[in-house]
């Protein structure tokens, strides 16, 4: 009775864990799980093809059977008990070699969660021994659990790569030509979402040439990971179809010190704030530099914030135009703006970062290979493919 009071306890907590990271999942918040801070490991592993098997989420399949264990710890069977204990050993040990061999990355609540699978089947190992009058045989469910287990194994192998983007038709509320900042100024203007929305080309950030053919805009934050992939999947884009786009970026820090329209589940991304502010003052003191400071803003580990002004301050090579570009009120308009769309896009996904094209489709997220970004972006525009 111990040994079952023990697993009904386990079998709950190992529910609970799976229910809060499926529902994470399938709402694009593994990047903000509670305890993995920037760096942990988490949205890696959450978000990479093992966590799916035929493009059905493993969490969900880890609930049904946490669910038949409770059920089971009432109405014992010792055919479904031995399959159950085959299953939770079997996955615990493939998904372990995952993120040590495959991955190398750490997720606690994924070491977690598997570590109760492996101790429900050492339990259930021990129960089978111990309880010789349970009704049925053993060798059937040692046999379904092992084909259960090839079944997995040849899925994540074999079956279809989950992609780990997200494409919506977005829109947005209604913006004030004249006081908009993204719209203000002199210069090369591009209106989206049925003209809601208007960005000056010119006058805001970006990378590439302002007459460009093609404009994408790009919502990210210099300490956010995915952002970091996603820049240089669009470094890729730009070499392989060059002087087609100009890409448009406009940093929204995902730290609470200086955007009040991040969730509170969201954790603090260190130095987003500093570093998000640099980049700005760094563009308004010499445009001529911004491609330098913004690839040296991205810099891993990230730039503690004395390091990246004294590097940016270098490179823009005018202490007196950056030091006033630093105080430009212009800065906090541009990041109020910014968070606003920012709150307006996650409506769909709070996937980061959000990259706009064509007339009002948002990419969220980072595509599972810089491939499948330039292909999505060539078949939007209707160019050749690149070699």
């Amino acid at each position: 009775m111990k040994i079952r009071l023990i697993l009904r306890i386990l079998a709950v907590l190992g529910l609970a864990i799976s229910g809060y990271l499926l529902y994470l999942k399938l709402t694009d918040q593994i990047t903000y799980l509670v305890g993995c801070g920037e760096g942990s490991g988490c949205a890696e592993v959450l978000g990479s093809r093992w966590s799916q098997v035929f493009l059905v989420p493993v969490t969900a399949m880890a609930m049904g059977m946490y669910l038949v264990l409770l059920i089971s710890t009432w109405k014992p069977s010792r055919m479904v008990l031995a399959g159950l204990a085959v299953c939770f050993a079997g996955a615990a040990v493939w998904f372990y070699g995952i993120l040590l061999f495959v991955l190398k990355e750490f997720c606690p609540w994924c070491t977690t969660a598997h570590a109760i699978g492996l101790t429900c089947a050492l339990l259930l190992l021990q129960y089978l021994k111990k309880e010789r009058t349970l009704k049925g045989k053993a060798s059937g469910g040692i046999v379904g659990g092992v084909l259960a287990m090839v079944v997995l194994v040849l899925g994540q192998i074999f079956g279809p790569v989950p992609e780990t983007h997200a494409v919506s038709t977005g829109t947005v509320e209604q913006e004030d030509r004249e006081g908009s900042v993204h719209a203000r100024g002199e210069g090369r203007v591009v209106s989206v979402f049925e003209d809601k929305k208007a960005y000056n080309i010119t006058a805001l950030p970006h990378l590439g040439a302002a007459d460009a053919p093609h404009v994408l805009v790009k919502y990210f934050d210099f300490a956010c990971e995915s952002c970091l992939e996603m820049d240089s999947a669009l470094r890729m884009v730009m070499e392989k179809q060059p002087g087609k786009f100009c890409i448009v970026m406009l940093p929204v820090p995902l730290n609470h010190a200086c955007n009040e329209h991040l969730s509170r589940s969201v954790q603090d991304l260190e130095h987003a704030c500093e570093l998000a502010r640099l980049g700005l003052a760094a563009w308004r003191a010499n445009p001529e530099v911004y491609a330098e400071v913004h690839e040296t803003l991205f810099l891993r580990p990230v730039l503690d914030p004395e390091l990246a002004e004294l590097a940016v301050a270098q490179i823009v090579g005018d202490d007196d135009a950056f030091e006033e570009a630093l105080q430009d009120s212009w800065i906090e308009e541009v990041l109020a703006a910014n968070n606003n769309d920012f709150r307006q896009f996650t409506a769909e996904t709070v996937k980061m970062p959000k990259l706009l094209f064509g007339k009002d489709k948002i990419l969220h997220g980072v595509t599972r290979t810089p491939g499948v970004l330039l292909q999505t972006l060539e078949k939007e525009f209707g160019l050749p493919a690149a070699p």
